[in-house]
């Protein structure tokens, strides 16, 4: 997957080259962009009234326009704030990128992740421009937990842009698929691998909400967006560490002192987040929550 965006990137930009990002931003983005001697330029989504991510249009044009942009990541659904992102929301930036020439890699490792009531919607589908600048990257590792096998692939419409994204892929030969993950890969996306996945998703829909409303209840001063997609939720900690006298270190150190493991928020550029990863059994979720409640929010 991240090979996919560095090659994407290595046939159409040159190192030093600026590439928008949109922030929070998934690690891997970073560490592969910015290795490869790519500058990332973050574009902050912002949360609307009702506490959900949104990008910010306006700031995205600037943006481009500014540092003469013409690469631009967009994940989707988005990690690690979880959202969805609707029609309308991909026609308008679709728009934007077309305005400045911008190819589009875009990450839906996620795609299959998706909590009941929202849909995923292709990027490539919004417009025969969108289909054409666009290169959509998926593997089945999130959905299926196959990541050890390397098993990402790209869809590609734009003949050119395939040619030169393979032509650089090729000489590198990074994390090429294997004769397994290939095998593997058909075989979780038969109807016996749809209907689990259907069954997954209701499943971590669960531990969402009940990991969400926990917090609401026991964890005052921390706030979250609720994801639309994936099994991750970002939460903010600003709030809780300033009535508290903490600092983002001092949860993560206290979580993993009595066993609860979840991620640091900085790296995603949430400067006092953690990313909590809810693909558990329900059962560990209420246990986790007990911890963090009685040894560890609740001081």
């Amino acid at each position: 997957m991240l090979g996919g965006v560095v090659s994407t990137l290595r046939a159409y930009v040159q190192p030093g080259d600026a590439v928008l990002v949109h922030s929070p931003t998934y690690i891997g983005f970073t560490k592969s962009i910015e290795a490869a001697g790519y500058r990332i330029v973050h574009s902050p989504l912002k949360l609307d009234d009702q506490g959900v991510w949104r990008m910010d249009f306006e700031d995205m044009e600037r943006k481009l326009a500014q540092n003469h942009i013409h690469a631009a990541v967009f994940c989707s659904p988005h990690n690690p704030c979880g959202r969805v992102w609707e029609r309308d929301e991909i026609e308008r930036a679709m728009d934007i990128y077309r305005q400045h020439d911008c190819v589009v890699i875009s990450d839906e490792i996620w795609s299959d992740i998706i909590l009941p009531g929202h849909k995923h919607i292709p990027t490539q589908s919004v417009s025969e421009d969108a289909r054409m600048r666009t290169v959509a990257l998926y593997a089945p590792s999130k959905t299926f937990n196959l990541a050890g096998l390397v098993g990402s692939y790209h869809i590609i419409y734009n003949e050119t842009l395939r040619d030169r994204m393979c032509a650089v892929s090729n000489k590198t030969h990074y994390n090429e698929m294997n004769v397994l993950s290939m095998h593997a890969l058909i075989g979780a996306y038969q109807p016996q691998g749809y209907e689990w996945v259907d069954e997954l998703n209701q499943v971590l829909a669960g531990n969402i909400e009940y990991f969400c409303d926990y917090v609401d209840e026991h964890f005052e001063g921390v706030s979250y967006s609720r994801p639309q997609g994936t099994y991750m939720v970002f939460l903010d900690c600003t709030e809780w560490c300033c009535e508290h006298g903490r600092d983002i270190q001092w949860l993560l150190d206290e979580g993993a002192r009595v066993g609860v493991g979840y991620q640091d928020g900085r790296p995603f550029h949430g400067p006092c987040h953690i990313r909590v990863n809810l693909a558990l059994p329900l059962s560990r979720v209420k246990e986790a929550c007990d911890r963090l409640d009685r040894y560890v929010f609740g001081v």
